[in-house]
């Protein structure tokens, strides 16, 4: 039965307008930026810049388009759940289904599934189209950068999947459609704006005034400086270093650790390790801001190293589809049906 319920779903959504629409959108966003990255990285202030074929890589032209599909994305899962319930309701059909030999459980269970389909279908769409639009930019396209790529966008897939089952739990506790999609897009706008923006409000609280370099007050330009004034200037500016360190560890810790909570930015974080082989952990990035890096050669990460820098990011985007799809669950198994 939630195999019957997930595959009517799955045709209704990929023969609705409302899914033609939102994905054509979608997709081109995605390609009139990826496009609009690899013109911008060839030319400045409208001088044309030559660079070789080779020199481009996929995460030097993904990097910019990883903002437009998470914010266009998330509004095109939330536009696919957000009547999934009140749908039945409005239409006075939930009460016919019920009284069918299914339980609720089925239900819900064929809604979602027949949502996840369709979500993997574009996503699947949108990489292959992708895949095609770099090597036709001239992108260099290797074998590592494909599975890098693949990875790419089944983490997008993940994070689709949050607002979707978002929009179905707000769905199956709705009275209308409309308000399951205004309470959809208040906390979408709450998880991808607000956050992000209160986030260095709260770093200036914890971190403090941020440490001011000491004065030069021991500078002669006659050349009249003794050792001890040299000394003493020279300890005050590696206290100044110990402070600013820790203060910036402090500061941008705090935002790191506020914007996680985001599955905007957690997606965000994870594209970037994912796309880029060269990513740094954030210990590491401390340290190149602060002047504090090794001189040694840009690294190269595995795929899997990579991913060990964001794992914190992938636990939180993988608890948030869990919660939504035990929210979208209990609501509706514990609804009135009327």
């Amino acid at each position: 039965m939630i195999g019957a319920i997930a595959g009517k779903e799955f045709r209704d959504y990929l023969t609705s307008k409302r899914f033609i629409v939102l994905f054509a959108f979608l997709l081109g966003v995605t390609l009139l930026a990826l496009v609009q990255v690899k013109v911008g990285m060839t030319t400045w202030q409208g001088i044309s810049i030559e660079i070789g074929k080779e020199n481009l890589k996929v995460y030097q032209v993904m990097g910019g388009v990883t903002y437009y599909l998470s914010l266009i994305g998330g509004i095109f899962a939330l536009a696919l759940g957000f009547d999934a319930i009140t749908r039945e309701r409005e239409n006075r059909t939930l009460k016919v289904l019920m009284s069918h030999p299914v339980y609720r459980d089925q239900v819900i269970l064929g809604k979602l599934l027949g949502g996840a389909m369709t979500l993997a279908v574009a996503v699947i769409v949108t990489f292959l189209i992708v895949l095609g639009t770099l090597m036709g930019l001239g992108i260099t396209v290797d074998g590592t950068a494909v599975i890098r790529l693949a990875v790419y966008f089944l983490f997008a897939y993940i994070y689709l999947m949050v607002f979707f089952a978002m929009a179905v739990a707000f769905s199956t506790r709705s009275s209308s459609s409309g308000n399951a999609l205004m309470y959809s897009l208040v906390l979408f706008l709450v998880l991808t704006l607000v956050i992000n923006a209160i986030a260095p409000i709260v770093a200036d609280h914890v971190a403090g005034p941020k440490p001011q370099p000491p004065q030069e007050a021991f500078v002669d330009y006659s050349g009249n400086v003794t050792l001890e004034e040299l000394q003493a200037q020279e300890k005050l500016w590696q206290e100044y270093d110990e402070r600013i360190q820790e203060w910036s560890k402090r500061y941008f810790g705090t935002i790191d650790k506020i914007n996680s909570l985001s599955p905007t930015s957690g997606f965000q974080q994870i594209a970037q390790y994912v796309l880029n082989p060269h990513a740094r952990s954030l210990e590491d990035m401390f340290s190149a801001v602060l002047g504090y890096g090794t001189t040694e050669e840009e690294p190269n990460y595995t795929l899997a190293e990579s991913l060990s820098f964001a794992k914190r990011e992938i636990a939180f985007l993988i608890a948030y589809v869990v919660i939504t799809f035990i929210a979208a669950y209990l609501g509706f198994v514990r609804a009135e049906i009327r």
